[in-house]
C-alpha cells in the first residue's frame, strides 16, 4: 500500500516537472495542441459510436424479425400437426 503511495507521488513530481520543462520550453502551444486533438478525437469517437449504435440496431431488428417470423413457422407447423393428426383420427404424438 505504501509503495502504491509512493509511487504515486514520485508519478506527480515527474508530471509537475515535465509540466514546467514545458512551459519554460515552448509555452502554453503543446498544451492546446493537446486539447485540440484530444477534442477531435472525441468528434471522431462520438461518430463512430453513433454508427456503431445504428448498426446494432438494425442487427437487434433482423433478429427480432427472424424470431417473429420462427414463431409464425413452429405456430403454423402446430395447426398443420393437428389438422394431420383430426384428418388421420390419430390421437397419440409420436
Amino acid at each position: 500500500m505504501f509503495r502504491l503511495i509512493g509511487r504515486l507521488i514520485g508519478l506527480l513530481i515527474i508530471a509537475a516537472l515535465v509540466f514546467l520543462a514545458l512551459s519554460v520550453w515552448r509555452g502554453g502551444e503543446p498544451f492546446r495542441w493537446f486539447g485540440k486533438q484530444s477534442k477531435e478525437a472525441g468528434k471522431i469517437i462520438g461518430e463512430k459510436s453513433e454508427t456503431l449504435g445504428k448498426e446494432a440496431d438494425s442487427i437487434k431488428k433482423k433478429t427480432g424479425d427472424m424470431k417473429d417470423t420462427t414463431e409464425k413457422v413452429t405456430e403454423g407447423l402446430r395447426k398443420t400437426k393437428e389438422t394431420i393428426h383430426e384428418f388421420t383420427g390419430s390421437k397419440t404424438d409420436k
